[in-house]
């Protein structure tokens, strides 16, 4: 935990509400903690702060509520966070490469193979099969009878960056949300699911996710969803039940998909689709009502 004033003082930042709160946690604007930080990069974004420290460039527009506590930064906020994150609240290297199988492997209900590599902090439920090479970082939660198959990282960090204008270097905003996995889940061969931002990245029960696939940081995949190979869904992206991408497909960040849509193989969609339809091609169009 961080007194606020620190965290001001030290980024020249302007605070607007209470200057003597304490910092406990950075969380995502969808899960605000009365004492969390969390940010914000649109007005509209602004607007659904309700308790806790809001982190806002000062040409954001907003309206004080009371209980809310506001940060101001000249520069850019995501920036100003990643530096705010760097400095007070990322846990060092070494909790992520404390390897924890070996506490696993006394679970008689788990098969886990040789190689594999289970961080600190992970739950596994019973059932579940990890194979040779697999990674599943720390704070991960694995359901039961999931199979998770070689060289597949589950909970490695994701790309959130900002340019910091005065190194000219870019500045990584750090991961520190986790994956979040339901029963019967299977991962195919060097598949990586990032963890997410600030919050989780979910998998809902029964998913099948093939090989060679990339699953983004903040993205959650709805029930049954089957994604079969050389599938990108880019980070915050929604994916609803049953959904099914053929090969090659990939969909671009922070976009839906309805439930029950089917993508064709090699689609790009680049904009959110409605329940129950095909589509397929680059940028991807519905091509007729998949409804039964």
């Amino acid at each position: 935990m961080i007194e606020l004033k620190k965290i001001s003082a030290h980024f020249d930042l302007t605070v607007i509400g209470d200057p003597d709160r304490i910092i406990h946690r950075v969380t995502a604007l969808a899960n605000q903690q009365v004492d969390g930080l969390t940010w914000a990069k649109a007005d509209q974004y602004a607007e659904k702060i309700e308790v806790g420290t809001l982190l806002v460039n000062e040409a954001i527009n907003f309206e004080p509520k009371e209980g809310v506590t506001y940060l101001i930064t000249k520069k850019d906020a995501k920036l100003t966070l990643s530096l705010i994150m760097k400095e007070f609240f990322t846990p060092s290297p070494d909790y992520y490469l404390l390897d924890d199988t070996a506490r696993h492997r006394k679970n008689s209900q788990l098969k886990i193979a040789d190689q594999a590599f289970v961080g600190q902090n992970v739950t596994i439920g019973d059932g579940t099969v990890i194979h040779p090479f697999a990674v599943i970082e720390a704070d991960s939660v694995i359901g039961k009878n999931c199979v998770i198959k070689s060289n597949t990282s589950i909970g490695s960090e994701g790309m959130g960056i900002a340019l910091n204008p005065e190194t000219d270097l870019l500045e990584k905003l750090p991961q520190i949300g986790n994956v979040v996995m339901h029963d019967h889940v299977d991962i195919g061969p060097n598949t990586t699911v990032r963890r997410g931002a600030l919050g989780e990245t979910l998998i809902k029960e029964g998913c099948k996710i093939g090989a060679l696939i990339n699953i983004g940081h903040n993205c959650v995949i709805g029930r049954n969803v089957i994604l079969t190979c050389n599938n990108v869904v880019s980070g915050s992206a929604i994916i609803g039940d049953y959904v099914y991408l053929g090969v090659n497909a990939m969909i671009r960040n922070g976009i839906e998909i309805g439930e029950k849509t089917q993508i064709g193989m090699g689609a790009v969609v680049t904009k959110s689709l409605p329940a129950n339809v095909i589509a397929y091609g680059n940028p991807a169009k519905v091509i007729r009502s998949n409804a039964t």
